[in-house]
């Protein structure tokens, strides 16, 4: 059963090839899914899509389609005949950077106005789905009067435009609820869960997450908040996309 690599990486930016081999192919109701010995594969998870990309031995090629980390880390394979002559053989795993590489930037971005929200309304995120073309935000507050999508704009790409660095590490639960830059509900994490994977956005942010980020905020873009809707009695969904 292998593990998700990528936990230990930091920036995620420009994933570079692998080698790897296929360990076990299971063909289900919903696809073809390849368990290897090492990955660095993002599975979907926290609001992130799964990384998408290929495994080669030189000659065949298998697209990954979809990844899962539930029980192990698994990958959806599109059916090739070659797939039976490519287990147990090296293989060159291949992670599709463009995609990577924009999530990172939207996965990002998504702290930063999770903590604006936060920092200038008491506004908790509540939910999130992070997407290529545009990613939404489920924001709570006491009074969703008070928020100001123009002012969380600015303020969001003032940050970017400061470029901060942003870096990954771990750390215990008991210091993490002990600093006010954490702004998640640390309760809805599991309790057996002692040392966490740590996002820092320096100054602004601390939050545990699993996803793939950028190295520095300037590294995001500017972002735009789009459409704004309300999701019930004290909640709004927030859209933004990024302007390359």
């Amino acid at each position: 059963m292998s593990e998700p690599g990528h936990l230990k990486l930091h920036p995620g930016l420009n994933p570079e090839p692998f080698s790897c081999t296929i360990d076990d192919v299971e063909e289900a109701e919903d696809g073809t899914w390849a368990t290897l010995d090492r990955t660095f594969f993002y599975p979907s998870g926290g609001g992130q899509p799964a990384d998408h990309g290929t495994l080669s031995d030189g000659v065949n090629e298998l697209r990954v389609v979809n990844v899962t980390g539930k029980g192990g880390v698994r990958h959806q394979l599109e059916y090739c005949e070659a797939i039976d002559e490519m287990r147990g053989v090296d293989l060159q795993a291949t992670i599709d950077i463009e995609r990577r590489n924009e999530l990172c930037r939207m996965h990002t971005a998504q702290h930063l106005i999770s903590a604006v929200a936060d920092e200038f309304w008491g506004g908790r995120t509540v939910g999130n789905q992070i997407r290529l073309d545009c990613t939404r935000i489920d924001l709570g507050f006491e009074n969703r009067d008070l928020f100001d999508s123009d002012m969380l704009q600015q303020s969001v790409n003032e940050y970017v435009k400061a470029d901060l660095p942003v870096f990954m590490d771990f750390q215990e639960r008991g210091v993490l609820v002990q600093n006010p830059l954490v702004r998640v509900n640390m309760d809805l994490i599991p309790k057996h869960i002692d040392n966490l994977r740590v996002i820092t956005i320096e100054g602004v942010d601390i939050c545990p997450c699993a996803g793939t980020h950028v190295e520095s905020t300037g590294q995001i873009g500017q972002i735009e908040i789009g459409r704004i809707r309300s999701k019930g009695a004290g909640k709004l969904r927030v859209e933004y996309t990024l302007n390359d």
